[in-house]
């Protein structure tokens, strides 16, 4: 075929300020096409080269392809002039030099048909003008070569770009004759798996959180949202893909710019194998922690799992600050569970008073997990469906549960009993046999619909044994939250003064004022004192309102 003697341009000037609408116009984005461009001619090696002439800079980009047949074809918007092959497999869209629209251009590409290169210049204003574009004698003897004149924001990180582009993609890639670092896209993925002409990487740490760029399409890594499944861990770990394209025609990219994976079937089915090979990969293990749900999900696609391990965190009693984390689930160790359900922080502390007294001493109390529910081990365990506590004192009988409040005018002090009672039902079958348990504590503090110190109504019985250190702590899990807001102290700051202030009213109620008082002056000395006294010297302190003498002890 023989070679005109010009070209011509046939971009319309408002296309070219829409430019940057459709690419972003950077250096990243033009050589992802040019690059691109270069795989789909057969080229087997890319070379970027950056040089300065007369003082500008130049990007050259150099593929061994098959060359550009049909110069006039490359400056048709739209049409790609690819052969059949490759407009099946990856529908490109005929743009790729109208990335470049508006820049400085060079091109250069060996003609097979016409047995000889070709070489046109394309000037800044030239894109839009429709004038004709002479065709001059190539000097290269195979391929195409691209010279773009560099725009002064293209040298910023043009380097780590370049990079960037070359980790991932299908050829070698050399910088100003540096060969660039490559990796397979599915580097330490747990499983590997072919299908809907993908290869379907497996993790059980998403590689790709920050950027979610989890689809490779031949070294162009895009977006897309794909299926990820949790385990019951206390932990944020869970399964992800990544997937590497390899021949998947239904599989498009949102044109002009390829940043986004069209929705459409082939990308469902797509999806579908995806999740398919997670739930192979975690086939694989020796067991899973998968919610119900996801292993009916399993066995909806074929893959029939165990069901999953048996065991649950042993329980921890919520406490009013839970919302800044809660220390790390350890499994119950084997034996006989109950499952608590969640409650609110006082009731669950005045629970704990009860778990070392019959009958719940012979039970692991363990976690409730929902999403468990459904699995036949589950679904036999014992739980706790109710639970309310009764007050006695002078004759009187209150009642305090997730719903009820105390009377307003109940003071804190002595009372004569306090009783936790208990519904547990035997299994969670419906009709499961169920059975009442009436269990004495010591203490209760209830925060009444509060969370202040001053609003808690705290009571401890006549006959218990509580002291002060396990009351102050049973005060300060179930009513300290820590404040938010910027003008308030750190969470440190006022944890440690609510623990003060939980301790000496914890004493004040079970021993009197004067203990209370003998014991905020005991903290004091701790805090500010203790570390003034010379190693191996003992201090005699004698103080009044109003006074204070101090001396040392003689040896």
């Amino acid at each position: 075929m023989p070679l005109p003697a010009t070209i011509q341009t046939a971009v319309s000037q408002d296309a070219i300020r829409r430019a940057s609408r459709l690419f972003s116009g950077d250096s990243r984005d033009c050589l992802h096409e040019m690059c691109q461009n270069g795989r789909r001619a057969g080229a087997t090696h890319i070379a970027i080269d950056l040089t300065q002439q007369d003082g500008r800079f130049y990007l050259h980009v150099r593929d061994d392809g098959c060359g550009i047949d049909d110069p006039a074809a490359l400056l048709l918007l739209g049409h790609s002039g690819w052969d059949h092959d490759i407009a099946r497999s990856e529908d490109p869209a005929g743009m790729g030099m109208f990335s470049l629209a508006g820049r400085s251009v060079e091109i250069q590409s060996f003609s097979p048909s016409a047995g000889t290169a070709w070489k046109v210049g394309i000037p800044a204003q030239a894109w839009d003008s429709g004038a004709p574009l002479p065709l001059e004698q190539g000097t290269i003897g195979w391929g195409t070569l691209i010279s773009i004149e560099m725009p002064d924001d293209w040298h910023f990180g043009l380097h780590s770009i370049v990079a960037d582009i070359a980790l991932h993609f299908p050829l070698p890639m050399t910088m100003n004759g540096v060969l660039q670092p490559r990796e397979d896209f599915l580097k330490d993925a747990l499983l590997v798996e072919d299908a809907c002409g993908c290869r379907i990487g497996v993790y059980n740490l998403d590689p790709d959180w920050q950027h979610g760029r989890r689809i490779n399409f031949h070294g162009l890594r895009v977006k897309c949202p794909l299926p990820t499944i949790r385990e019951i861990k206390d932990s944020f770990d869970h399964w992800a893909v990544r997937i590497d394209i390899v021949d998947a025609p239904e599989i498009h990219l949102v044109l002009p710019a390829r940043k986004d994976v069209i929705e459409n079937a082939a990308l469902k089915f797509l999806r579908e194998a995806a999740e398919r090979t997670i739930y192979k990969a975690i086939g694989a293990r020796a067991d899973h922690r998968l919610a119900f749900v996801s292993w009916q999900r399993a066995a909806e696609l074929g893959v029939a799992l165990p069901e999953a391990r048996c065991g649950l965190s042993t329980w921890r009693p919520e406490t009013a600050d839970d919302c800044h984390g809660r220390a790390s689930a350890i499994m119950a160790p084997e034996g006989a569970m109950l499952i608590v359900p969640t409650m609110e922080p006082d009731i669950a502390q005045a629970l704990a008073l009860a778990r070392d007294k019959m009958p719940l001493q012979d039970f692991q109390l363990v976690e409730a997990e929902s999403s468990l529910q459904g699995y036949a081990w589950y679904d036999e365990l014992p739980i706790i469906e109710q639970i309310s506590i009764r007050i006695h004192r002078d004759g009187a009988e209150y009642h305090y549960d997730d719903e009820t409040c105390l009377p307003a005018d109940l003071a804190s002090g002595r009372v004569d009993r306090i009783v936790v009672e208990l519904i547990v039902a035997k299994t969670r079958h419906e009709g499961a046999l169920r059975s009442i348990h009436s269990v004495e504590i010591p203490a209760l503090v209830c925060r009444n619909g509060g969370w202040d110190l001053e609003e808690a109504i705290i009571l401890a019985t006549r006959e218990g044994d509580i002291k002060p250190d396990r009351l102050g702590r049973m005060i300060y899990a179930s009513l300290f939250c820590s404040v938010d807001d910027g003008d308030s102290d750190s969470w440190e700051t006022q944890s440690y003064t609510f623990e003060r202030d939980a301790r000496q009213e914890a004493t004040r109620l079970l021993l009197g004022e004067d203990a209370a008082v003998l014991e905020a002056i005991s903290m004091n000395a701790r805090d500010h004192l203790v570390w003034l006294i010379p190693q191996d010297r003992k201090i005699v302190i004698h103080a009044e309102h109003g006074g204070i003498t101090v001396d040392f002890i003689s040896n």
